[in-house]
């Protein structure tokens, strides 16, 4: 099935987002699902899987995060905002179904996804690759920042300009670095004024907390055994925490955003959303 493809711009916050929408051709109404990329990612990361989707009947949105591509404002625990402002966009549209709309998310987008499921009515949820909580860890990874934000006079930074993210350790972080590099992704984020602050604006998006808020509605969770920034362990005690229906998909091998690329493991979460959307 062939498609349409605009790029959109929407505003949250008092900031714009840059995105981009995909359309099944006919007149519809189409269910919609709006994926939710990584952070230090973009839309474009997440737009194979939405061609996928879109093969199969459903309309799809992919968006840069705020402080991410072309995307105004800074990197902040309000993400939540940009899906539920994205989700806005999508039921808005004369061609969509609004009461069948489904979040995506990877990583960091599957939390902010998370959080903005307990605060709209959707139709299903895909968690893919999640961090399971928002902690002091979560911070501290953070610290090593501060230094270099105090000798450019601004708690403003920008990767990957400023060097490598310094969670991901030296060679990881390196790769990291030259990756946004060749893809042009680009992320802005406010180091707040100290790490208790940073971590008040961030507690909101906690998985754990927000997963006992969760609807009645099919949950698809995701995760591969050789992820080594996520362990799967932690993902699993997610997954029993949320309410039914649900179910899990864990891959024996693969890596952190495995599931976004070509395999059967993709093919089984977007046969998985397609069955539950149509």
């Amino acid at each position: 099935m062939k498609w349409h493809t605009a790029t959109i711009d929407f505003s949250t916050d008092g900031a714009t987002l840059h995105g981009e929408i995909l359309l099944p051709k006919g007149e519809g109404p189409f269910p919609g699902a709006v994926l939710c990329h990584g952070i230090a990612s973009g839309h474009r990361a997440m737009r194979p899987s939405a061609q996928q989707l879109v093969r199969r009947g459903i309309a799809t949105l992919t968006f840069d995060f705020r402080g991410h591509g072309k995307s105004e404002g800074v990197l902040d625990g309000d993400l939540a905002q940009d899906v539920m402002a994205a989700m806005k966009f999508l039921r808005r549209h004369a061609k969509i179904d609004p009461r069948r709309i489904a979040l995506v998310g990877h990583s960091m987008g599957a939390v902010a996804a998370l959080h903005a499921a307990t605060l709209e009515n959707i139709q299903a949820l895909v968690f893919i690759s999640g961090p399971t909580e928002i902690n002091g860890q979560f911070t501290q990874d953070w610290a090593p920042l501060y230094p270099k934000a105090a000798r450019t006079g601004s708690l403003i930074i920008e990767f990957p300009r400023i060097g490598p993210m310094p969670m991901l350790g030296s060679i990881t972080g390196i790769l990291q670095r030259l990756w946004m590099y060749l893809l042009g992704y680009r992320l802005r984020m406010n180091l707040e004024q100290s790490l208790e602050q940073s971590l008040e604006s961030w507690v909101k998006l906690d998985p754990l907390t927000n997963i006992e808020k969760l609807g009645a509605f099919p949950k698809l969770f995701i995760h591969c055994k050789g992820d080594k920034w996520i362990p799967h362990e932690a993902a699993l005690g997610l997954y029993e925490k949320a309410s039914s229906p649900k179910e899990f998909l864990l891959s024996k091998s693969g890596f952190h955003s495995a599931p976004l690329f070509p395999g059967k493991l993709r093919r089984k979460w977007i046969a998985w959303l397609v069955s539950v959307l149509t």
